[in-house]
């Protein structure tokens, strides 16, 4: 049998958010159940209680950890590129391999949880959707009071690319960067060219 591990106060939270997110990488959300990863970080069930006030409120963190890595994964793609229409096409291409690439976390990150986290996402990718999608209309290619318009066009693009492609797998083949590429170059004229 197992040796319970002992935890400090305030460790064991990290440790079970460690485990949900090494458990959806693998397996998507199937096993992010209190009882799973209790038995994952050797305590017991209703330890998980003293850190989260119910399951649905560690699904939530585990979602919000899987989140914030994909916001990672998109500023290391960004790098300090500064030109408005190569951060733009970077950002939905780096949203697209990490989905692809990333199938188990990706069907955790948008989980639909009864809780909420306690604290914003940091860093947040839908904040940097909409910081690309301001400098398009600090840039004059897109009128201001379109900017929320604009912002949710382009991430349906992606976010609805990546789950069609996925569609019920967890290893979904990566298409051809030439595919990808022709994706978000027709989304930028759909957005820059054809508007009001």
């Amino acid at each position: 049998m197992k040796k319970k591990t002992k935890y400090h106060h305030g460790n064991l939270a990290d440790a079970l958010l460690r485990a949900g997110v090494k458990e959806a990488r693998v397996n998507g959300p199937k096993n992010l159940g209190v009882t799973h990863l209790a038995n994952q970080v050797h305590v017991s069930p209703m330890a998980v209680y003293r850190h989260f006030p119910n399951g649905e409120s560690l699904k939530a963190g585990i979602s919000q950890q899987a989140r914030e890595e994909l916001a990672r994964y998109m500023l290391k793609a960004l790098g300090q590129e500064t030109d408005v229409k190569k951060r733009f096409l970077t950002i939905g291409r780096s949203y697209i391999e990490f989905g692809l690439s990333e199938p188990g976390l990706f069907s955790v990150a948008f989980l639909d949880c009864d809780s909420l986290p306690n604290d914003e996402d940091d860093p947040s990718s839908r904040s940097i959707f909409h910081d690309a999608i301001l400098d398009l209309s600090n840039e004059g290619l897109i009128e201001h009071s379109d900017i929320e318009q604009v912002a949710a066009f382009a991430w349906s693009l992606v976010h609805g690319y990546v789950t069609l492609t996925s569609a019920e797998s967890l290893s979904p083949a990566m298409p051809k960067p030439e595919a990808v590429n022709e994706l978000l170059e027709r989304g930028w004229l759909a957005i820059t060219k054809f508007r009001k």
